[in-house]
């Protein structure tokens, strides 16, 4: 991915921010994205919308799925250093009783599928933006 110095940067209007914040949630491909977009301030949307939306976000994660070897990697190991630091750092914090190993698990998957999620809607985000670029060799269908 390069910087992409041809495109001018998108206006930055109300429309265009929540625009963008309701492609982000579709592109993390988290569950409920619509009603969580709605909690967030974005307008509610009809289905045929709804639909359209998702369809354009499947095409936006599409085209960097190549990446997602390394933000899978990038996510695990985020998520086992946040862990691992947050078992060294509990003892010293004095009335803490012992945490079981599953939830230390648990935590861990859960702070793996948020940062998977917020790389994957952040990177698709800013290739449509423009911001960055997908290489040549890496794009589909135009996009």
């Amino acid at each position: 991915m390069f910087w992409n110095r041809r495109r001018k940067n998108p206006d930055l209007t109300l429309t265009e921010i929540t625009s963008r914040l309701r492609g982000f949630i579709l592109d993390s491909q988290i569950n409920n994205a619509h009603e969580i977009s709605v909690i967030l301030g974005c307008a509610i949307t009809s289905e045929e919308v709804a639909e359209k939306e998702e369809e354009e976000s499947e095409k936006r994660v599409d085209a960097i799925s190549y990446l997602f070897p390394l933000i899978y990697a990038h996510a695990h190991a985020l998520s086992e250093g946040a862990t691992s630091f947050q078992r060294q750092a509990l003892p010293s914090l004095g009335e803490m009783p012992n945490i079981p190993e599953e939830v230390w698990i648990e935590s861990r998957k859960l702070m793996e599928q948020v940062s998977v999620a917020a790389l994957v809607g952040s990177i698709s985000q800013l290739v449509d933006m423009g911001l960055l670029e997908v290489p040549k060799m890496r794009k589909k269908n135009g996009i």
